[in-house]
């Protein structure tokens, strides 16, 4: 049908309407489509940003451009470092409390040394310590006169030229080795310490003082002072390098490799001004009430005397012409940069290498050790045989490696000698002798590097010089009293500095406190490496220690906190001995008397006496498990020895070396007659020793 213009026109415009209905309804969905893309494109941009900002300069390290359009990395075996692995801090999960457990126990400042965290302080120093050929130490002449140095008696010397243990008693054919009487040891309270000049402090010892003033050196001290600092400065920069053991026998495999907590413990010292010079004195305690303490200086007469003439110092010979003479004992003086340091000379012999001196180490058995006050029952404790866990030389020479070479190697270089001679008892009876070198020494602790002991001693004497001025610092012309502490696995050396004379006032009943905090990284080449890399390095790579000392600015109640953690980790309780209780305790305590001083009669009825001034009963404890069982061991051992003695009552002894079949009166006639005829050989003088610096220094 024909429409006409009119419907045409109506048409078209009703047809143009929906047109532009139907169009409106479409544009909708592709405007919302539209929106999503352009979200999606500035989501997918900023990916990309974020990638390219990612990847850029990492590709600019392989191809050294700069950002001038992207590039791939090149091909690499490996992963790669996962950068979206969560921080470690924040993903640790503390444990549950209903689950039990013993607390990890935290020093000072540990969680910021496990991250290495700046430290907030007051004052910062820092610098290097770089490889140094020449010797560290320099020899100073004695400014007085010296007593010769000793030489070993009783045919020990052959000690000093054959490797390992020789037996006193060889165990197996029962033949005596050295004089049967080196095999009991005298009681401690029968010699006569008074007819012997006594210990000088390096705060009393004046030749020390006036070598320090005269070299210009504003410290000093001698090696019983000084190797408790180095010690702790070579636990900073080996990051406690574990003992090579490797020389023992299977059993000693499995056994700890670090050193022991004896070694490890916080040292105390005493910094004392005078006149410009800082004396440093060792600050340890109870030091008279330990046997040992005693028993070092008896047996090194014991050594280094004939019978007859150590027979002149017991309390039961009147004492003889001469015995009182002031002459000073042979020391060793030498000089560091900033160091003037002292050591006794105990022996010579001039077959050694070197200057052919040693020292003489006594050194008692673990149970007396360990148990110290029980030390009467556990002289009963024997080493029956050369190898074993336990009664056994290879036991003591485990322990020395982990307790003792470390101090021994310091002393032995400062006082430029050869080597150590180790003499092993239970206070009661001798068993053998042992010459141990520097060099053995060195290996067991530093790695068979040739050089690694020299290398490592020239660290821990720079690390110590640089350290001293700022103790003296704290606290400018004052004695001092310094307490160190590298803290087992921590990488940071804590030392606290108080007053040493402090006087008590209204507005400060404490006395102020300093803690110093030093931190190391050893560089071998200039790159960064581990302490323990660093210890055995060859001589080849040059070692440089970069060190970093701060004086914390945490208040004083924290600094005193720390150092309250410090002295609780240096505390070591006394075992209660056996048939002692706690109300015998006070009366015991005061009883220790090894001098021989006399003291006020207890006489029934006689008004009872005070505790002694030092006594604290907080120091005691019940023994514990493992010091019960070194107990049993040395009631067994006496039970054996003293078998052992019935068994053989009544039968010549026979000694290596001398007519066999002799009694024991027969053998002391001719002891008595050899030491007369003896020629002794020309004692070697302390100042003869100028000049003759060993290589290893």
């Amino acid at each position: 049908m024909k429409r006409t213009l009119g419907q045409q026109l109506r048409h078209a415009s009703t047809l143009s309407e929906r047109l532009r209905k139907h169009s409106e309804s479409r544009r909708l969905p592709i405007l919302t489509a539209k929106k999503a893309i352009k979200r999606t494109q500035a989501k997918t941009d900023q990916f990309l940003r974020t990638l390219s900002d990612a990847v850029l300069p990492a590709t600019s390290l392989y191809t050294g451009e700069e950002h001038g359009g992207w590039k791939p990395e090149e091909w690499k075996d490996d992963w790669g470092p996962d950068k979206l692995v969560p921080n470690a801090k924040d993903s640790h999960r503390e444990k549950p409390p209903h689950i039990g457990g013993k607390p990890k126990r935290k020093g000072p400042h540990q969680g910021r040394t496990e991250t290495r965290a700046p430290l907030a302080y007051t004052r910062k120093i820092e610098g290097l310590i770089d490889p140094f050929d020449e010797p560290v130490l320099q020899d100073l002449p004695p400014p007085s006169e010296h007593k010769p140095i000793s030489i070993l008696q009783h045919g020990l010397e052959r000690v000093l030229f054959n490797p390992g243990v020789h037996w006193v008693q060889d165990p197996r054919s029962r033949v005596y080795n050295f004089p049967p009487h080196l095999e009991n040891i005298p009681k401690v309270t029968d010699f006569a310490f008074e007819r012997l000049p006594g210990f000088v402090k390096s705060s009393r010892d004046e030749d020390l003082r006036s070598l320090a003033k005269r070299q210009d050196r504003r410290f000093a001290g001698s090696t019983s002072s000084l190797t408790g600092m180095l010690g702790h400065c070579y636990f900073l920069i080996s990051e406690h390098k574990t003992v090579d053991i490797s020389c023992l026998s299977q059993p000693f495999q499995s056994q700890e490799k670090n050193f022991t907590p004896g070694q490890r413990m916080p040292t105390s010292v005493l910094f004392n001004y005078k006149d410009g010079v800082y004396a440093v004195d060792s600050d340890s305690e109870d030091a008279s009430k330990n046997i040992l303490t005693w028993l070092g200086t008896l047996l090194e007469k014991f050594l280094t005397m004939s019978k007859a003439e150590f027979g002149t110092y017991l309390r039961s010979s009147p004492a003889v012409e001469g015995q009182d003479d002031p002459t000073r004992e042979a020391y060793r003086y030498s000089q560091s940069e900033k160091f003037v340091m002292r050591s006794q000379l105990d022996g010579v012999d001039t077959r050694l290498p070197g200057t052919g001196v040693f020292d003489i180490k006594t050194r008692a058995c673990l149970p007396v050790r360990m148990d110290i006050l029980n030390w009467e029952e556990n002289s009963g404790y024997m080493i029956k045989t050369a190898q074993g866990l336990v009664e056994s030389f290879e036991r003591e020479y485990y322990d020395l490696i982990r307790s003792a070479f470390l101090k021994y190697g310091f002393q032995v270089r400062i006082g430029n000698m050869d080597g150590v001679i180790v003499a092993y008892h239970n206070t009661a009876r001798m068993f053998g002798f042992q010459y141990v070198s520097l060099d053995e020494m060195d290996e067991r602790l530093f790695g068979s590097e040739p050089g690694a002991g020299d290398r490592v001693f020239q660290k821990c004497v720079g690390l110590l010089e640089s350290i001293a001025p700022e103790i003296a610092q704290c606290f400018p012309e004052q004695s001092v009293k310094c307490t160190f502490e590298c803290e087992e696995s921590e990488k940071e050396l804590n030392i606290w500095v108080q007053p040493a004379d402090w006087e008590p006032t209204d507005d400060e009943l404490e006395p102020p406190i300093k803690q110093l905090v030093v931190r190391a990284q050893s560089f071998l080449n200039d790159s960064p490496v581990a302490g323990p890399r660093a210890v055995s390095s060859p001589a080849s790579m040059p070692w440089t220690l970069h060190w970093t000392l701060v004086h914390l600015s945490d208040s004083q109640q924290e600094i005193r906190k720390n150092l309250a953690r410090c002295m609780e980790r240096k505390f070591r309780a006394y075992s209660l001995p056996t048939g002692v209780s706690f109300e015998d305790l006070p009366q015991f305590w005061s009883d220790l008397n090894f001098g021989g001083e006399q003291k006020p009669s207890t006489e029934a009825g006689a008004e009872e006496q005070e505790p002694a001034a030092d006594f604290d009963p907080g120091k005691f404890r019940l023994p514990n498990p493992r010091v019960l069982k070194l107990r049993d061991l040395a009631r067994s051992g006496r039970e054996f020895s003293e078998m052992r003695e019935q068994a053989e009552a009544g039968k010549k002894k026979v000694v290596l070396g001398e007519p066999s079949g002799f009694s024991e009166n027969e053998l002391d006639e001719y002891q008595a007659e050899e030491d007369r005829d003896q020629e002794q050989p020309q004692d070697l003088n302390a100042s003869e020793l100028e000049g003759e610096e060993s290589p290893r220094l």
